[in-house]
């Protein structure tokens, strides 16, 4: 399961560091602390020991002829020892196994196991286990006349109330209480995080004016205050491309609308000229004149319709229709187009097409792509609307025509502003494709184009939205 709350995972990050660093002092402690404190035991422990052994021997010589299993002052002196130290004490035969020990329960001392093995120079062994680091066991050894016996000690240090239990239960609830302490402090940082991120979703939908407020003097508030700072610097560029744009278009229609009046003088002075030749040439230079207005006009719409969905991008307005009887209506305006060149258009969509999509967007789209299929389709070609419908998919179609392949870097360029294929002679801005690929782009879509058999396709994927 993936964690998505900033405060949980700082505070999951503080307990895994102070849990491994409770364990690192554990473990250093029980690793030098430990060990020399049982270095300081060993040291007491092998004078007391022979001591012990001493005695013993001496309690088995006062009684050189009786054996060591019915020595009863032995056996008194061994029962004092065990229950005034807590301890299990037992003499065993190399030969003959266990001679007398002071409890009941069998022997149950495993020679496996053992960390290390202290030997004193009077033949005392101490033993420190692995695992049973809380026992003492130490073998001593006498003599019963020429037999070799052992003198075993065994010592267990456990507490039954298991302190080492207390102490780890006391670990876990001082980090219980520090967690919740950084609970506070975790949230405050996400808290400011979230608002600066609340506002930089407010300033992507289109808010300009959107600000955060964060105080303080640390990191995420110098965040939030660059924030602001690249906000405003936005905005600015934003407004001043705006009014560039508004400004130009201005600029460029004011002597366009002149250009017209000063049309209309011409044709009037056209009708009172005698001269047939001059009439004729005016009347062409007139008609240049008017296919560079229409061009003008036409590049300007262009800018301003790719400014709009750059800067002033607006919500789509979604609505279901039959995509067949709409694609026909679009298709009508192209009729007189196509007759000029010749143009056969056909498409292979079903009577019924029903999609979810905004239709003003969708025409631009469809325009766009029958607009430069028109223009670069020569005579007597052909454009196919081919549909690629998928369950569940949404809108997905082609628009191909008979124009010449281009190659790979050309299909990478061809969606880029003002770009021109190489040796293209045809009217336009080179606009047309971009607009198309941000109106796709507004849908959550996607427009590639390729080379097919037969031409030129562009494949359209729409999700239904």
């Amino acid at each position: 399961m993936r964690i998505k709350r900033l405060y949980i995972k700082i505070l999951l990050s503080f307990l895994m560091v102070l849990f491994a660093t409770l364990a690192l002092i554990l473990i250093l402690f029980t690793t030098l602390g430990g060990r020399s404190f049982q270095d300081y035991l060993d040291k007491k422990a092998f004078p007391k020991l022979e001591i012990f052994q001493e005695m013993v021997q001496e309690k088995i010589d006062d009684h050189p002829l009786l054996p060591v299993a019915r020595n009863s002052d032995l056996k008194k002196q061994l029962d004092t020892f065990s229950s005034l130290f807590d301890l299990k004490i037992w003499i065993s035969d190399p030969e003959k196994g266990i001679q007398l020990k002071t409890f009941k329960a069998p022997v149950n001392i495993s020679q496996k196991g053992f960390q290390r093995q202290i030997h004193h120079e009077n033949g005392i062994t101490l033993y420190h286990f692995i695992r049973k680091w809380n026992q003492y066991y130490a073998v001593v050894p006498i003599k019963e006349g020429n037999n070799e016996l052992r003198l075993h000690l065994s010592y267990d240090t456990r507490n039954p109330d298991r302190p080492e239990g207390l102490f780890l239960v006391g670990i876990l609830i001082i980090g219980g209480v520090v967690a919740l302490l950084i609970i506070p402090l975790a949230r405050r940082i996400t808290r400011r995080v979230n608002q600066l991120n609340r506002s930089a979703l407010e300033f992507a939908n289109g808010n300009l004016s959107c600000r955060t407020d964060i105080k303080g003097h640390d990191e995420i508030a110098k965040l939030g205050h660059s924030f602001n700072f690249m906000a405003d610097k936005m905005e600015k560029m934003i407004q001043g491309s705006k009014e560039l744009s508004a400004n130009v278009s201005h600029e460029l229609r004011s002597p366009l609308t002149r250009i017209r009046v000063s049309k209309e003088l011409i044709f009037d002075k056209i009708d009172k000229l005698d001269k047939k030749g001059a009439k004729q040439d005016i009347h062409r230079y007139i008609q240049n004149m008017e296919s560079d207005i229409q061009s003008l006009d036409s590049l300007i719409d262009q800018v301003l319709k790719l400014s709009k969905i750059n800067y002033q991008e607006s919500d789509l307005s979604l609505e279901r229709f039959n995509f067949k009887e709409f694609l026909d209506k679009v298709l009508h305006q192209y009729h007189s187009m196509l007759q000029q060149k010749n143009i056969g258009i056909a498409h292979e969509f079903p009577a019924t097409v029903l999609v979810n999509q905004d239709k003003s967007v969708l025409k631009a789209i469809l325009s766009n792509l029958l607009d430069n299929a028109v223009k670069y389709t020569p005579e007597n070609g052909t454009i196919l609307i081919s549909p690629l419908l998928a369950s569940g998919r949404g809108l997905i179609f082609t628009v191909a025509n008979t124009c010449t392949p281009l190659d790979d870097k050309e299909l990478k360029m061809i969606f880029k502003p003002f770009y021109r294929t190489r040796g293209n002679t045809a009217p336009g801005s080179g606009l047309g494709l971009t607009i198309a690929k941000q109106q796709v782009n507004r849908c959550k879509g996607q427009i590639i184009a390729r080379n097919t058999w037969n031409g030129l396709a562009f494949e359209v994927r729409l999700p239904d939205l």
